[in-house]
């Protein structure tokens, strides 16, 4: 795995789950690294429109969809 995760290595890890809903945590462990070590290119996916927030639980973890 290289140093900077990228948002295509996010995405790709979304799709790859074969889940409606995931968590940060999900993408994070798909890609055999820290959830830190994926905020910015998380955060790129949101805002380029591959990802959605759809709810939050009561424990605060945000649950993502595929856009």
């Amino acid at each position: 795995m290289t140093d900077t995760i990228t948002v295509e290595q996010v995405v790709q890890a979304a799709r790859d789950l074969d889940k409606d809903e995931f968590t940060r945590a999900d993408v994070a462990t798909k890609l055999e690294v820290e959830r830190p070590a994926i905020k910015d290119a998380f955060k790129a996916a949101r805002k380029e429109g591959y990802l959605k927030k759809v709810r939050v639980d009561d424990d605060g973890k945000r649950h993502f969809r595929m856009a």
